[in-house]
C-alpha cells in the first residue's frame, strides 16, 4: 500500500501550484448534509481548489457577513417586462415530494423548505412563469439562489441572492449566470460541458448547477403534476428578504446564540505542504499569527516525515543497519507510534512498512526517542497517516494561540474545531464520483475530522500489504473521527478491508462513522453515527 507523501521536486511543485486550486479540487475530504441520503443518494469525496497557488496565498480577510440582494416586485417586473401579479407558496421538502424531486434532478435534495412564486399577467391572469428561492451549499455555507422560469419551464434567469463565502463570488456575474438561460429539464446541465466553470469558483459553480436542476425538477413535480398548492397573493413592493432555511433552523434552535453573537472577521490562508494545499480559516484577534505558527508546525512535521528529503527522520531510520537504534524527534516517534497502533488494529491492512506484518519488526523506545528496524527491506511510509497527524498538530498550535473557531482543509481532509461565531457548525459538502458535480448532501462538522480514500482518484495505488497486490476497494470510503490522525489512517484501512469488515473495525474508533460507496450499488452504506 504505497501511499507515501507526494513530496515532489521543484518542477513538480510548480506544476502542482498551477493546477491545484484554493477551493480544494483534489477530491479527498468531505462532509455531508444534515438531511442525508434521500432517494438516489450517492457518496464520494469532494473538497475543491480552483485558484493557482505559488506560495502562501492570502485570501480575503474581510467581514463574511453576507451581502443580501433584496427581493422585490420590481425584480420580477424587470424579468417579465410587464405588469404582473405574484402568488407565493412555501414547499415543505419532506417524504415523497422530496424523493421524487431528487429522482428527477438526479441530485440529493435536502429537507430545507423552498419558496416558490407564481407570476401571472395583471390583466388576464395568464401564466408567465415561476421563480424559486432555494439554498445549495457552496464549500462551507449555503448560497441562496433565485431561479426564474418562463411559462415553458425554461430558465429565464439565475440570480445569487445571498452569498456567504468569501471566495468564489464570480458566480454572481452575468458572464456566468447567462449560461443557464433557456436551459430546461431536457438540458444536460453539466459543469465543464454545457456550463463553463469559473476559475476560483468550482464549488460555487457546482452549487449553481444543482440549484437550476432542482428548480426545474420542482416545477415538474409540483405545478406540472397538478399538485394541490396553497398559493397566497403577495401584495406590495417588498417580497421579503431571501432567507436561508439553514439559518432559520439555527435561529429556532438557539435564538440567543445567533442573535447576540455578531459574525466575526475570518482570516484565511492557504499554503502548499506535503504535495497539496493546506488551507486554514480561523477567527480571533491573533488569527494571522496563529495560522502562521500552524503552518510552521506542518513544515516541521513534513521535514521529519518526508520520504523525499535525505535528512528526514524516516530516511535516516531506513538507511541505518538492521537492528541499529536511530534517534528521532519526539514528533516522529509519536506519528510512527500512531501508525503502529493503526496497523495492529487493522490486522496489518494498514502497515507503514508496506510489508506483510512488517510493522511487528519496528521497535520504538520512548525513553531514548529511538526507532529500530529489526528486519531487512523495511521502510517507513507514513503517507497514509501523516497528513492527518499534521492536521492534529496544526490544530493544537491554533488552540495554543487562543484560536478555537477554525477549519483546516488539507488537500481535502477536513478538521473542524469550534464553528464560526454565531453559527452552530461548519457546513461542508460531499460529491458523487460517478456524476461529476453532483452533491450528495451537506452536514455540520464540529470538533471532528473527515477523510476519504477512493479508488477513482488513486487508480491502482491502494495496495493491500497483506497480499502485496491492489486492494479490491470500494469506490470511496469516508471516515468521521474525533482526531484527524485516526480518520486519515482509518479511511485507508477500510478501503483495503472492504465494507464487510467496516462495522467491526469502526467499533475500535470512539465516535467513528463511515460512508462507503460500493461499485454497483446505488446508495452508500452508512455505518456508525454520523454528525447531525
Amino acid at each position: 500500500m504505497r501511499l507515501g507523501f507526494v513530496f515532489t521536486t521543484w518542477l513538480c511543485l510548480i506544476c502542482t501550484f498551477l493546477t491545484v486550486s484554493v477551493e480544494a479540487q483534489n477530491h479527498h475530504a468531505v462532509s455531508f448534509g444534515t438531511n442525508f441520503f434521500c432517494s438516489g443518494g450517492q457518496v464520494s469525496p469532494g473538497a475543491v481548489f480552483s485558484r493557482a497557488v505559488t506560495a502562501e496565498s492570502k485570501l480575503p480577510e474581510g467581514n463574511i457577513e453576507p451581502v443580501v440582494r433584496r427581493l422585490s416586485r420590481k425584480t420580477f417586473e424587470e424579468l417579465w417586462d410587464q405588469q404582473i401579479v405574484i402568488d407565493e407558496v412555501t414547499l415543505s421538502m419532506k417524504g415523497d415530494l422530496r424523493r421524487q424531486i431528487a429522482k428527477r434532478a438526479k441530485i440529493v435534495v435536502s429537507s430545507d423548505p423552498v419558496r416558490m412564486f407564481r407570476v401571472q399577467t395583471k390583466k388576464s391572469g395568464k401564466e408567465l412563469g415561476y421563480a424559486l428561492i432555494l439554498d445549495e451549499v457552496g464549500k462551507y455555507r449555503p448560497i441562496t439562489f433565485m431561479v426564474a422560469l418562463d411559462a415553458k419551464d425554461r430558465v429565464l434567469d439565475l440570480q445569487v441572492l445571498v452569498y456567504r463565502e468569501h471566495i468564489g463570488k464570480g458566480i454572481e456575474s452575468p458572464r456566468f449566470t447567462r449560461q443557464f438561460r433557456n436551459k430546461d429539464s431536457g438540458s444536460k446541465l453539466k459543469l465543464h460541458r454545457d456550463i463553463k466553470n469559473l476559475a476560483g469558483a468550482t464549488l460555487s459553480a457546482r452549487a449553481s448547477v444543482r440549484a437550476v436542476r432542482r428548480a426545474l425538477a420542482t416545477i415538474q413535480q409540483t405545478v406540472r403534476s397538478q399538485m394541490d398548492l396553497e398559493w397566497q397573493r403577495s401584495d406590495g413592493e417588498s417580497l421579503g428578504q431571501p432567507w436561508s432555511s439553514q439559518e432559520v433552523g439555527r435561529m429556532e434552535e438557539s435564538p440567543s446564540e445567533v442573535e447576540e453573537v455578531p459574525l466575526a472577521k475570518p482570516v484565511s490562508r492557504a499554503r502548499p505542504a506535503m504535495g497539496t494545499i493546506l488551507r486554514i480559516d480561523a477567527y480571533g484577534a491573533n488569527a494571522a499569527n496563529g495560522i502562521a505558527a500552524a503552518f510552521a508546525e506542518v513544515e516541521r512535521v513534513e521535514a521529519l516525515l518526508s520520504r523525499w528529503r535525505l535528512d528526514s527522520d524516516v530516511i535516516r531510520v531506513e538507511k541505518a543497519t538492521v537492528g541499529t537504534p536511530v534517534t528521532v524527534s519526539p514528533i516522529t516517534l509519536e506519528c510512527v507510534q500512531a501508525a503502529l497502533v493503526a496497523a495492529h488494529d487493522s490486522g496489518g491492512a494498514f502497515d507503514p512498512t508496506l510489508v506483510f506484518e512488517g510493522y511487528q519488526q519496528v521497535k520504538l523506545d520512548a525513553s531514548s526517542s529511538t526507532i529500530t528496524l529489526q528486519a531487512e527491506n523495511l521502510i517507513l511510509d507514513l503517507g497514509g497517516i501523516g497528513k492527518g497527524f499534521a492536521l492534529d498538530r496544526a490544530a493544537a498550535v491554533l488552540e495554543a494561540h487562543g484560536l478555537h473557531c477554525a477549519l483546516l482543509d488539507f488537500g481535502g481532509q477536513l478538521l473542524a474545531l469550534d464553528p464560526p461565531p454565531g453559527q452552530l457548525a461548519w457546513e461542508v459538502g460531499i460529491f458523487d464520483p460517478r456524476s461529476y458535480g453532483t452533491l450528495l448532501g451537506s452536514m455540520p462538522l464540529v470538533r471532528a475530522s473527515v477523510a476519504t480514500s477512493s479508488d477513482y482518484e488513486r487508480g491502482d495505488h491502494i495496495v493491500d500489504p497483506r497480499k502485496g497486490e491492489v486492494a479490491a476497494v470500494s469506490l470511496s470510503t469516508t471516515i468521521f473521527a474525533s482526531k484527524a490522525t485516526r480518520a486519515d489512517a482509518a479511511s485507508t484501512t477500510l478501503a483495503v478491508l472492504g465494507p464487510e469488515h467496516a462495522e467491526r473495525f469502526l467499533a475500535k474508533i470512539p465516535g467513528g462513522a463511515a460512508v462507503i460507496l460500493v461499485e454497483g450499488e446505488d446508495s452508500p452504506r452508512i455505518l456508525g453515527n454520523l454528525p447531525r
